[in-house]
């Protein structure tokens, strides 16, 4: 399966399977791939200071 067919395959997953795929399959994959400044920056992106904080209030801090 090739790059493109694999990225159409997860994209059509349900959504609840997408996220098992990012909790168990990209925990794996970070630590080897992502190794540089521009992979970091990226993923800084996605888990920025105002994102957690709307959801620990959301969640009430997991009280």
């Amino acid at each position: 399966m090739g790059y493109d067919e694999l990225k159409a395959a997860v994209l059509n997953l349900e959504q609840s399977q997408q996220k098992q795929l990012v909790m168990e399959v990209l925990t794996q994959l970070l630590p080897k791939v992502c190794n540089d400044e521009a992979c970091l920056d990226q993923l800084r992106n996605f888990v920025d200071e105002e994102t957690i904080r709307s959801y620990r209030e959301q969640h009430m801090d997991s009280v």
